[in-house]
């Protein structure tokens, strides 16, 4: 495929667009994360298990929140840094649904949480292919010096 200054200009487009996306995305989870932070009330979380698998990464935990035992999965939007299995953390429980928590250090309980990681690789990738397409395609039409 030979990759015109239109489709490089397209493909950098969609960069921006899903860089834009996990922009977006990072900035709506850290806004209800700080939320539940200031207005949830702390308890302590013990690390139950690690769940790791090609998609995603992410830590199950038991609280206690309005007098009932409960468990949750806390995910991170990029790297997860390793928590070991039994370690104690500090959640804070949304008063409205305690089923959600969050740590002040950037852990959450919403399934999306993650998404921003892989949108920023979309991103990345698609930047990628469209400028090294360009790059090939313009070697392959450069005329041959002899």
């Amino acid at each position: 495929m030979i990759f015109t200054k239109r489709r490089t200009v397209t493909g950098l487009a969609i960069a921006f667009a899903l860089g834009l996306i996990a922009v977006g995305i990072f900035l709506v989870g850290e806004q209800q994360r700080k939320r539940i932070v200031d207005h949830g009330s702390p308890t302590q979380a013990i690390v139950t298990s690690e769940h790791n698998d090609e998609r995603d990464h992410w830590y199950t935990v038991s609280y206690t929140a309005q007098g009932q035992a409960r468990t949750a999965d806390l995910r991170y939007p990029w790297v997860i840094p390793k928590i070991p299995v039994g370690q104690a953390l500090t959640v804070y429980v949304d008063p409205d649904h305690p089923e959600r928590i969050a740590t002040a250090d950037g852990y959450s309980t919403p399934l999306w949480t993650s998404l921003p990681g892989w949108f920023a690789v979309l991103a990345v990738f698609a930047a990628f292919i469209s400028v090294v397409g360009r790059l090939t395609s313009s070697r392959k039409q450069l005329p041959e010096n002899g």
